[in-house]
């Protein structure tokens, strides 16, 4: 059912969207002025991909990468839809569906939480009814990046609960008038005996600000039918909290020169776009830090055409407007990459604190603090340097290994105090935690990247 939709990265596609983000650059408000606040990279990417960490992650990245199918087809349908009142905020706060997408970990977090913390999502009310099933879109977020939708589902006629199969919607997307690059994915949760809620995530490689979505439902569960939608994708909440910045900073990497053209930071993502020479260039990956060392979580991207958009993390709560960023950039190879063996450290969470574990290259993590919740398990630690902010920590109990869910959450500006989130665990039998690391083959070094520095002026519209 899941499927991946992917239509080839143009020049007009990029260019568009880098000059509607330049224009609203340009047009962005005086309080950017007002905002200004008060280094090795040991995450080697094929190492990465052939770790425990990488399979865990992977599969949830899989959810992008063997998504749902996005079949671009123009259809023109309108449908009016009815913001902010009353009544659908009332309808709109009983379904909780970020808390809901977020919860096992399927998703990683990336900023998401934000939507329905800080109301950044448009509310609309479209229902649609047909075989005896209501189909009602809710809600609505779009920062220039991503796309989220949340809708609910009730079945009418239903006598019994209904099931997984039931809880589940076949759909195309197209956005009429435009034909950008597309990849999306979705989760369904069961909330009540007739009813389940959904959120379908988008990542849409050109700027969409005006443009309609439309949504073609020709199943829900087991029953074929039509419940197709389409709303407005508008960056009216999130433009004011949205900088984008036009570096043209250029580096030259085996003779091959490539240029930083630019970075877009909202609310929930930021987005790397970088110019090559070759118009076939796949010979590098991106990572970036801020002036804290703190790493932005890679979400996706995709290149061509001598171009190569990334998409990352928001910046972090403890430096949202950071003085500058890096970019870590390496060749992409596999022989400078020798693995031996994997490693696992597992410690008894016996209420003793410290618990120090050894780290990668020569490094140690200390487990400070571990909170036990009825919402779910918190683990504090500190790192000794930038190669270990974030380790592959995984809680044991008699039922599973828990991974965590989302990113870690800086605590310091000085230190690598981290918090992570992971779920219930079960603390009527003995809990442990493990860390999981490679271990290399005699004499390896860690390839060091090179970094480009991109000083930021929030100052400037």
């Amino acid at each position: 059912m899941r499927r991946n939709q992917h239509h080839m990265l143009t020049d007009t596609n990029t260019e568009e969207q880098d000059k509607a983000f330049h224009k609203q650059t340009l047009g962005m408000e005086e309080r950017w002025g007002q905002l200004k606040p008060s280094t090795p990279f040991e995450t080697l990417w094929d190492r990465y991909l052939s770790s425990p960490r990488s399979k865990a992650q992977l599969k949830n990245r899989k959810r992008w990468q063997v998504a749902f199918s996005a079949f671009m087809i123009l259809i023109a349908m309108g449908v009016t839809a009815v913001f902010t009142s009353p009544e659908v905020r009332a309808a709109l706060a009983q379904f909780p569906f970020m808390k809901m997408l977020l919860k096992d970990g399927g998703f990683d977090d990336f900023g998401l939480s934000k939507i329905e913390k800080e109301h950044l999502g448009v509310q609309v009310d479209q229902s649609v009814t047909d075989k005896g099933i209501r189909f009602k879109m809710d809600e609505v977020f779009y920062d220039g990046v991503q796309i989220v939708l949340n809708y609910d589902v009730e079945y009418l006629d239903k006598k019994g609960k209904i099931d997984a199969k039931d809880a589940s919607v076949y759909y195309h997307l197209d956005v009429i008038g435009a034909d950008p690059t597309i990849m999306s994915t979705h989760k369904f949760t069961i909330l009540k005996d007739h009813t389940f809620i959904g959120s379908t995530l988008i990542d849409a490689y050109q700027y969409l600000d005006g443009y309609q979505l439309h949504m073609k439902i020709s199943q829900i569960g087991r029953v074929k039918g039509d419940w197709s939608v389409t709303v407005p994708l508008s960056v009216d909440k999130t433009s004011s909290h949205t900088k984008t910045f036009l570096p043209n900073k250029s580096f030259v990497i085996n003779g091959i020169k490539r240029t930083v053209e630019r970075i877009t930071m909202t609310p929930v993502s930021t987005q790397l776009v970088i110019k090559s020479e070759d118009m076939e260039d796949r010979r590098l990956s991106y990572w970036m830090q801020d002036n804290l060392q703190t790493r932005f979580q890679g979400a996706g991207g995709l290149g061509g055409h001598g171009k190569s958009i990334q998409n990352f993390s928001a910046t972090s709560v403890i430096n949202p407007y950071p003085d500058y960023v890096e970019i870590l950039v390496r060749e992409n190879s596999t022989d400078s990459i020798v693995l031996e063996d994997q490693t696992e450290q597992t410690v008894l969470l016996d209420g003793h604190f410290p618990i120090e574990l050894k780290g990668e290259y020569g490094g140690k993590v200390t487990i400070t603090k571990v909170e036990y919740t009825a919402e779910g398990t918190t683990v504090y630690y500190e790192a000794s340097d930038v190669s270990n902010q974030n380790p592959f920590l995984l809680l044991v109990d008699s039922q599973d290994r828990h991974a965590h869910l989302g990113q870690p959450i800086r605590l310091s500006r000085d230190k690598f105090i981290f918090k992570m989130k992971y779920p219930v665990v079960d603390t009527h039998s003995p809990v442990h935690v493990m860390l999981n690391m490679n271990k290399y083959k005699p004499g390896f070094e860690p390839q060091e990247p090179v970094k480009i520095k991109i000083p930021l002026d929030w100052s400037k519209p």
